[in-house]
């Protein structure tokens, strides 16, 4: 088949016009005050979401140039949703205006690449300036306030989440869950978090949110390494036979077992994920030996039997697994409370009293941490599966931010924290020179985005707000989109994870800079 091939000024007009088409649908979303989006999935109910990742990437536009644009901006949504679970329509936002603002330099003349080489720089500055303004958190107010910004200002998914981190502490381990109620439900039960995701993108069974997951799972604990698929053949045989859904750990699974077991599972032969064991050698061999012991496996060494030999019957059990590429959740592990459990977990806390080397210490606290197996199910209900769909994008939203504010620390939110980034990239676009100053300013013009979209969406004067919080020198002035007032956005608890922030400026840059240097575009 033929391909058609657009160049220069009509290649880039073609993908602007996509862009813009996905960022205004997104962008309408943004804030306390923004509205919902819906729309057709087939043989299902509508959708309706105000998450930017699933707006991006349920849109197909019919020009296919147009649609190469929006396919750029579904990237953005996709990156900073695996990155940071959150930002995703503050990346477009941003990526839609630094875009719109090179794409002008571009006509007027400038060249691209040193355009490019500038904003680079500029993005540096940015980051440089986010890190230095950013405070640490310790405390669940903190967290109760990220929550609900994320929410769209929910307060009942707010105090929701507080609860979680109350319960289990600043490293909680969730997982969401349909209801058929009416109301969304916080259950803390047991359940643990493996640092180590799927070895083959052909075990995911969500390729929409690219997860794996299992139900009632058969649980296979090997201290050896997996490299042929006879060493597993009995093992399979017996899960195919039974129809039982199967997770492998192992020390490393690899080469001619891994290919035959992403084939059968691809082919809906076995239901099966394989993880390698996290940590290396003696902490690598402890977290087996944890794994087995709440999922009442017997751990399978081939100094002690042989692996051929092995079934179904020194498998272990939970209720439930869930999957991605860095990450393993087992939810509700059959033997948490066992004798063999309980002596481990002994035996890491009398290790943690004398250990007094950082990197042991850490790795110490996540055996114990697997080993107390506790985690927190949030059952999320709705009056309609319309309802529930947008609820449960909420909470992800919600309970993504605050893990991120948890560990990397906040920023003024309201916009604040990139118009506190203005006077480095101004002083920095000054010792810079041709193009590459225009590419700086490109990014100085495009600080100001997120919070003219929040006004707009708030029915307010976006220059009125901007020229309102200029006046004003305090570091943390801001504007409040929910209420329309002015003041301390610290005091008034609106503020954001700084790595959100980073994570949605450096996609929005990065993915305009490869729109930017683009000038033939092959459909």
């Amino acid at each position: 088949m033929g391909k058609d091939i657009l160049f220069n000024e009509q290649a880039s007009g073609s993908m602007i016009a996509g862009i813009n088409k996905v960022a205004d649908a997104v962008k309408m979303t943004f804030g306390p005050k923004g509205r919902n989006v819906a729309f057709t999935r087939q043989y299902d109910v509508p959708l309706v979401s105000n998450d930017g990742y699933e707006i991006a990437t349920n849109i197909l536009l019919e020009d296919k140039f147009e649609n190469m644009g929006a396919l750029l901006l579904r990237e953005i949504t996709t990156k900073s949703n695996e990155e940071s679970g959150d930002g995703t329509t503050a990346s477009v936002i941003l990526a839609q205006s630094i875009i719109n603002e090179a794409h002008k330099a571009i006509a007027a003349g400038a060249n691209p690449i040193f355009i490019k080489r500038g904003m680079d720089k500029a993005v540096d500055v940015v980051l440089k300036k986010l890190d230095s303004i950013a405070t640490k958190i310790d405390d669940t107010e903190s967290i109760n306030n990220i929550a609900t910004i994320s929410s769209n200002n929910d307060k009942d998914i707010g105090d929701l989440v507080e609860s979680i981190y109350k319960e289990l502490g600043f490293s909680p381990v969730v997982t969401l869950m349909d209801t058929q109620m009416a109301e969304t439900k916080l259950v803390i039960s047991h359940g643990c978090r493996i640092d180590s995701g799927y070895l083959s993108r052909y075990f995911i069974t969500d390729k929409n949110k690219n997860i794996c997951e299992m139900e009632d799972p058969y649980i296979f604990v090997c201290m050896d390494e997996i490299v042929e698929i006879a060493q597993i053949y009995h093992l399979l045989e017996e899960a195919v036979t039974n129809k039982a859904p199967l997770l492998i750990i192992a020390k490393d699974i690899k080469g001619e077992a891994l290919g035959a077991l992403a084939a059968n599972a691809e082919k809906g032969v076995v239901s099966v994920i394989a993880i390698k064991a996290p940590g290396y050698t003696d902490t690598r061999d402890r977290n087996l030996k944890c794994l087995a012991a709440i999922t009442g496996a017997t751990l399978v060494d081939s100094a002690y039997m042989d692996i051929k030999e092995c079934g179904l019957s020194v498998c272990g059990h939970a209720k439930n697994v869930v999957c991605d590429k860095n990450v393993t959740t087992v939810m509700q592990p059959a033997c948490p409370e066992c004798e063999e459990a309980l002596t481990l977990k002994h035996q890491v806390e009398e290790q943690l009293k004398t250990e007094t080397h950082p990197y042991q210490v850490d790795k110490l606290e996540q055996a114990l941490a697997m080993l107390n197996s506790a985690c927190a199910v949030v059952e999320v209900g709705g009056t309609s599966e319309l309802e529930m769909f947008e609820r449960k994008f909420r909470i992800e939203d919600a309970l993504n931010a605050a893990k991120r504010a948890a560990e990397t620390g906040i920023v003024p939110g309201g916009g604040k924290a990139l118009l506190l980034c203005r006077d480095d990239v101004k002083a920095f676009c000054e010792t810079l020179s041709g193009d590459e100053a225009i590419g700086a300013s490109v990014i100085l013009n495009c600080l100001e985005a997120p919070i003219r979209q929040l006004s707009e969406n708030s029915g307010v004067d976006a220059s009125v707000v901007v020229d309102t919080i200029d006046k004003n020198k305090s570091a943390s002035y801001g504007f409040n989109a929910l209420t329309g007032e002015y003041g301390d956005l610290l005091k008034m608890k609106i503020v954001d994870p700084v790595v959100v922030i980073k994570n949605s400026f450096i996609n929005a840059a990065s993915v305009a800079g490869t729109y930017i240097t683009t000038s033939v575009v092959v459909a």
